[in-house]
């Protein structure tokens, strides 16, 4: 067994009701909250249960989906000119990834997040302290080291990352999932699929993230149909609160491979979210590299309850076809001349954790049969 470590240095408390815990474990961290949400989670029902436990506590809900380095800086901003000392992340990818980026970027002296995100600099370590509160279960942002900016002056989508970017605290509430649409349930599900399957077969796999990679997997692939179909199933939204986290915590050392490095144009050019683009082509990137996996497939497969890797694709498809998914470039409305460009930018440095080596004719060939 190689040489490896481990270390997840978040705190997490789960469970129905983890929202109640918000006002104790804010105030071992700070005294001035900010809570920090993007501006249609706040027109939601849920908000107000969040504002009943934090009566009182001013809000940012200027975060824009798939955040911005404008995002960012200006949430920064308001942290340091109000003095606020702990913030707390409530919704989705965007939401908790904007704040980690403002929480350091706020705690240094980097005029902008896009010093980091473009211009090379390091993060730094320092931060205020933040509390990730997700209401989707798929990014698992709230236990990694990373956050995905998007930068529209330089048209550049991609992570930064850092262990200044680690929460401090996750709260994990599956009750805050309940009202997901069917859509946003299968987009956020298959994005903590991706997770899971990328951290396990990642060049930088390593046993710990391997085992929470298979159980994130199994849990997931048992519920997330029943989630989506049964909004309120309290077993089916435990599980994939469960597994989201899991998945989160599996691939945040070993990092993702080719789905991700895949997203990240398909995002920025062609305007997929981010679960939706990373499932555009999980089917592809299953089919390409169960091949030279071989044993470790194997486990994998056994391990989450199926039979072999088709019988995975064939589940990816059909939870796709569930959630409404794009499964071509023509329903994703991408014309196939671009496949070219798109395959040149998909060579992100995440396309170095693939486990079978990726060359652009591969990637050509690919984006035609998805045409």
């Amino acid at each position: 067994m190689n040489l490896w470590t481990f270390r997840i240095p978040t705190a997490v408390t789960f469970g129905e009701g983890a929202i109640r815990d918000l006002p104790r474990i804010a105030a071992t961290l700070g005294q001035r909250p900010l809570l920090v949400a993007d501006r249609d989670l706040v027109r939601l029902p849920l908000w107000a249960r969040i504002q009943e436990i934090l009566p009182g506590t001013p809000v940012f809900a200027e975060v824009t989906p798939d955040p911005t380095v404008g995002s960012v800086d200006a949430l920064a901003a308001v942290v340091r000119d109000q003095r606020h000392d702990v913030a707390i992340a409530v919704g989705g990818g965007s939401a908790m990834d904007c704040a980690k980026a403002a929480a350091c970027l706020a705690a240094g002296d980097l005029p902008s997040i896009r010093a980091v995100h473009s211009g090379g600099a390091p993060l730094g370590s320092a931060r205020v302290p933040l509390i990730a509160v997700p209401t989707t279960a798929g990014t698992g942002s709230e236990v990694t080291p990373f956050a995905v900016l998007n930068d529209p002056e330089t048209q550049r989508k991609g992570p930064i990352a850092g262990d200044a970017l680690y929460p401090v605290h996750a709260v994990v509430d599956p009750k805050l999932t309940y009202s997901l649409p069917r859509k946003v349930s299968v987009v956020t599900g298959l994005d903590a699929l991706s997770h899971a399957i990328e951290g396990y077969w990642s060049r930088g796999h390593q046993p710990l993230c391997d085992l929470l990679a298979v159980e994130a997997a199994r849990l997931i692939c048992r519920h997330l149909r029943q989630a989506a179909k049964q909004p309120d199933d309290a077993r089916a939204r435990a599980a994939m609160s469960y597994a989201a986290t899991l998945a989160g915590a599996a691939f945040q050392l070993p990092k993702n491979a080719m789905v991700h490095a895949c997203s990240f144009p398909l995002s920025t050019r062609y305007h997929l979210p981010h679960g939706v683009a990373c499932a555009f082509t999980l089917e592809e990137a299953i089919r390409f590299n169960a091949p030279v996996m071989g044993p470790r497939m194997t486990d994998f497969l056994r391990g989450i309850g199926l039979e072999d890797a088709e019988e995975l694709i064939a589940l990816v498809r059909e939870l796709k076809q569930l959630g409404g998914l794009p499964c071509t470039l023509r329903e994703a409305g991408i014309p196939p001349e671009v496949i070219p460009q798109l395959a040149r930018e998909s060579f992100h440095p995440l396309m170095n954790n693939n486990p079978r080596p990726m060359t652009e004719s591969d990637l050509v060939a690919m984006y035609q049969r998805l045409a």
